[in-house]
């Protein structure tokens, strides 16, 4: 009996049923995007964590430890000091937005405080961005479904596709979201039972140190430059994040999305933990193998049950993350350019249909663009870096007054460009693309913004006015409460 076979399918079929469950809820295209505003703090935290853990925090986490160590968690880490700076730096914004101009994405936001031109070139960043995260969640999954059903790979990736383009169409941001109430849940138990059976199998955590080169256990591999680069990288990219911002967009208030977002960073601490010793652990037990097979050969290793267990917490990572992909871009490539510019007098309906069918074209054509890459984590990490530039200039803006839509634009495509460059060039010199990014970002702006003739740029006028009203709103709300 294939004992993980059968619990990885029994929980598709769950996890599908939950997330499908919602269509007949989704009357509306708030409802779709952004789950009318009535998330709370367990879903919050639950649609984040189990959104920025993905594939390259499970399989790829694992195979950067296997081959290099305890660095891998880098990646991870990045995105809890991203959700502590996204709080004090952008929140408000963010929330001021969708309560006073109904924003529902990143691209309209940037469009409320600098101009249409910025709107358009955040729709390019975001899609490139999100594409090249969501490319790799389909081959993810079938590295594990796969070898389980003896069937190809390819076929596998094909089926993955499909269902997540199935639930991202029918379940909307509320069934995704409480989908991943119970992804959450499998990854954080299945992950950490594993990790604590996988170091006891190679004698112990000293026996594990004694048995892997010293710098296994360095936090600053392969070099300091390349950590702080990644960590700060993905740090910033989250102040321009579709996925913190829409948890942002969619919570009951400006409080309660602060505080799912701190929750869902700090539980992504000590989880990133467990696929970086896991994949040591296999560099000791199981040399020679593939590393992007190391999370579950080892697991598998231990028995079928452990097997069992981490290919649920995997497929849980995986199924949380691609459809969220699928459903930020499909909001975005909708909101910002369907009924922004092709079509503004589109109805509801004619919103979530164009939506759809987003949805069904770059699901397909993600996971084709997929093919090509060598890294999960490599992927994951160069998307945040491009996507770093334009959170750059949103949080210089929000508290330098003077920053005008022209340094806004400027700035945000000729650092965004050099970034994009970078990371496809093969980071030149062996420098990641935030630095040369963010230093033409900077050298752009900060010229054109003290030439301009205004103290006080229009967009921020028109931010302080929104903050003013959210805070008047949400207030009395919280009075009608209590």
């Amino acid at each position: 009996m294939n004992i993980p076979l059968i619990m990885v399918v029994l929980y598709l079929l769950v996890t599908t049923v939950i997330g499908m469950s919602f269509a007949k809820k989704n009357q509306n295209s708030n409802q779709y995007f952004v789950a009318d505003r009535s998330l709370g703090i367990v879903l919050i935290a639950s649609l984040l964590f189990s959104e920025i853990i993905a594939g390259a925090g499970t399989i790829g986490n694992a195979a950067s430890a296997y081959q290099g160590g305890l660095s891998s968690v880098w990646a991870n880490w990045g995105m809890c000091i991203g959700c502590i700076i996204f709080i004090p730096l952008v929140g408000k914004f963010y929330r001021a937005m969708a309560v006073r101009h109904n924003v529902q994405s990143v691209p309209k936001a940037y469009a409320c405080i600098f101009d249409k031109r910025s709107q358009i070139l955040m729709v390019v960043i975001i899609s490139i961005a999100y594409v090249i995260m969501y490319s790799t969640q389909a081959m993810a999954a079938a590295a594990i479904i796969a070898p389980l059903l003896g069937v190809e790979a390819i076929v596998i990736v094909w089926v993955c596709t499909g269902l997540f383009i199935l639930v991202t169409v029918t379940g909307g941001m509320k069934g995704i979201a409480w989908m991943n109430v119970l992804h959450s849940a499998v990854m954080y138990l299945g992950m950490f039972i594993v990790a604590f059976r996988a170091v006891s199998s190679v004698g112990g955590i000293e026996v594990l140190r004694a048995s892997v080169p010293s710098e296994f256990f360095s936090l600053t591999q392969p070099n300091l430059h390349t950590t702080i680069a990644n960590a700060l990288g993905t740090a910033i990219s989250f102040l321009a994040s579709a996925n913190v911002a829409n948890a942002t967009f969619s919570a009951k208030s400006l409080r309660i999305s602060n505080r799912g977002i701190l929750l869902a960073g700090l539980v992504v601490v000590p989880f990133a933990v467990c696929p970086a010793i896991i994949g040591i652990c296999a560099n000791v037990a199981l040399p020679g193998i593939s590393p992007n097979n190391a999370l579950f050969s080892m697991a598998n290793s231990l028995g079928s049950l452990y097997g069992g267990a981490v290919s649920m917490a995997i497929i849980a990572a995986i199924w949380s993350t691609a459809p969220a992909l699928l459903l930020i871009i499909s909001t975005t490539m909708t909101r910002d350019l369907f009924k922004g510019y092709l079509y503004p007098q589109a109805t509801d309906l004619q919103q979530m249909w164009f939506s759809r069918i987003v949805a069904v074209v770059v699901g397909v054509t993600g996971t084709a663009v997929g093919f090509g890459a060598s890294s999960i984590l490599d992927q994951m990490l160069g998307a945040f870096q491009i996507r770093s530039i334009v959170g750059i200039v949103l949080a210089v803006a929000v508290f330098w007054p003077r920053v005008n839509k022209d340094a806004a634009f400027w700035s945000m495509l000729g650092g965004g460009a050099v970034a994009v460059y970078w990371q496809f060039g093969g980071q030149p010199f062996g420098i990641a693309p935030i630095w040369p990014g963010a230093l033409v970002c900077l050298l752009i702006m900060v010229p054109i913004t003290l030439a301009s003739r205004e103290k006080v740029s229009p967009g921020f006028r028109l931010y302080s006015e929104a903050v003013k009203e959210m805070e008047n709103m949400e207030s009395e709300a919280s009075g009608l409460s209590e």
